[in-house]
């Protein structure tokens, strides 16, 4: 075997580290070093194992065969709890050795019928071969890096140099490829924490009453919704009863160039129509049996403002038409007037109905519904905004509170959890109602049960009623100094007749209450129950 020149190693080892030191992925690092072993010993073939992340198998992460990488291969991964140190790729790894082998096939020491039986699957017989450990800088092992057929090699300090740099750069690379979607993960985190913290600072002033937005979808529709919020368009809110339209459309008003002018709300389903009519336009005095006086009209009181047309899939047809006209000229006739008024409003519409479905029905105008889709928002139903529930739940906690004067009571984690698996067919109004009424069932320090849907209203009403609690008398009410003490005495009763119901047996209770039994136990003590209050 021939040696190759040592200025011509030199220089191959410089231009090979530059190579690395610009490779950042694991497979191109693995390849290059691989190629680079193969060109300073002129070698056939080669193999590079990699340690795997376990520490306990090195795994044959890039294979070359002549010129060819070969991703379906036989060589399988090397076991380090295996006994047989006469294997050379094991006695390599096992005591950080290099093993050359200059008659692979013939006697030599080894046991290699691996080796053979890997090599009749490639059809191949190789001369020789070299299992050469790859060892860091740090004097860890990170792989093995074996060849065949090799023609030149040099002396063994330089080869060991490169050994070096590759097995540092395998670790490098190893590091990235680990963790480098950890970092963009955490970049991503990051970008979502400023995004929340703003949105918090939003929250925090006085002024704001804006969605909250915590989930990806809303995110994105409020996004959507803010490249138009100061332009002078007409937006169609579409989604869901009880998705917060009338939410959204106080959004769009205070962030316009119009927050300082009024915001009229309208449900175009309250009222009948010819109310509605007169409503919308207003009216002069003796237009109609009753009109004793003049009627400003919503959109003569919108003007310079907004005014927000709710359930407008439930309009007449004839009003249908009077609004395209609105829509279009900006001009209306009060019923029994003679002249026009010129208004500047900008119309904010919202629809739960799929008004395509209502145009083939007949029952809603096509040309009206282009018009108010020049730039339609869809607000997605709660159950595709799970991260945006039990914000929601804690600012309707909050509000509630405020309006009684107390600290707002902590949801507890069952509660949460409880509150995250349910699929709201009211959505956010339905949200609100569950979260008021958990509020006034509480202690007023935490909420530790919920109640969804008919079933467990009926459930809780049959609680109630089964206590029997009767309001407080006056002299009752002088005793006690606060609501605080009120529901005090209310949870006790619920208490002793649950305990009395499941005969004293507190984990069962706990779980029909859906407390923790410590909980439970907490409130049993600070209420003084015990045995004695049986029937």
């Amino acid at each position: 075997m021939s040696l190759a020149k040592p200025d011509n190693l030199n220089n191959a080892l410089l231009a090979i580290s530059q190579s690395l030191a610009d490779r950042s992925q694991l497979a191109l690092t693995l390849d290059a070093i691989l190629a680079a072993a193969r060109q300073l010993t002129f070698a056939d073939h080669g193999i590079i194992y990699v340690l795997d992340q376990t520490g306990q198998a090195l795994i044959p992460s890039v294979v070359h065969h002549n010129e060819q990488i070969l991703a379906d291969h036989p060589w399988l991964p090397l076991t380090l709890e295996s006994t047989n140190e006469t294997d050379p790729f094991n006695y390599a790894i096992r005591n950080g050795e290099v093993v050359l082998i200059n008659e692979l096939y013939q006697y030599n020491g080894y046991h290699c019928d691996d080796v053979y039986q890997s090599e009749t699957v490639l059809n191949r017989k190789s001369q020789n071969l070299l299992a050469w450990p790859l060892i860091d800088n740090e004097r860890k092992t990170v792989g093995l890096l074996v060849l065949f057929n090799l023609n030149a090699i040099d002396d063994e300090a330089s080869l060991t140099a490169f050994c070096q740099m590759a097995a540092t750069s395998i670790r490098q690379a190893v590091w990235l490829e680990t963790y480098g979607y950890m970092i963009k993960e955490l970049s991503k985190d990051n970008a979502s924490l400023v995004r929340e913290n703003n949105q918090l600072k939003q929250r925090k002033q006085s002024q704001y009453n804006g969605p909250i937005a915590e989930s990806d979808v809303m995110i994105n529709a409020l996004d959507r919704l803010n490249k138009v919020l100061t332009l002078p368009v007409d937006i169609l809110i579409r989604g869901e009863t009880g998705v917060g339209k009338e939410v959204i459309a106080q959004y769009i008003h205070d962030n316009s160039d119009r927050s300082q002018q009024p915001l009229i709300v309208q449900n175009c389903a309250a009222i009948p129509e010819q109310l509605l009519e007169s409503e919308l336009f207003g009216h002069k005095k003796g237009a109609f049996t009753g009109a004793d006086k003049d009627k400003v009209g919503l959109f003569e009181a919108a003007n310079g403002g907004t005014l927000f047309l709710d359930e407008i899939g439930d309009m007449p047809l004839l009003l249908q038409a009077k609004l395209l006209r609105v829509l279009q000229e900006r001009k209306f006739r009060p019923l029994g007037a003679n002249k026009e008024i010129a208004v500047d409003v900008r119309v904010l519409a919202a629809t739960h109905a799929n008004l395509m479905d209502k145009i083939k029905k007949n029952e809603f105008r096509a040309d009206l519904f282009y018009r108010l889709n020049v730039f339609p928002i869809t607000i997605p139903p709660l159950k595709e905004r799970q991260a945006d529930i039990i914000p929601l739940s804690e600012h309707f906690i909050k509000q509630i509170s405020e309006s009684m004067n107390i600290e707002p009571p902590v949801l507890n984690k069952q509660v949460r959890k409880q509150l995250l698996e349910y699929s709201y067919p009211g959505n956010v109004r339905e949200l609100k109602n569950i979260v008021e009424r958990s509020v006034f069932l509480s202690d007023f320090e935490t909420i530790a049960s919920i109640e969804f849907g008919e079933n467990d209203q009926i459930q809780t009403e049959e609680i109630i009623e089964s206590t029997r609690i009767e309001l407080p008398s006056e002299d009752d009410i002088e005793g006690m100094n606060s609501l605080k003490n009120i529901v005090g005495n209310y949870e006790k009763n619920i208490l002793i007749e649950c305990l009395n119901t499941y005969n004293w047996q507190t984990k069962r209770v706990a779980e029909y209450l859906a407390l923790p039994l410590s909980t439970l136990n907490h409130k049993m003590k600070k209420h003084n129950i015990s045995s004695e209050h049986t029937h």
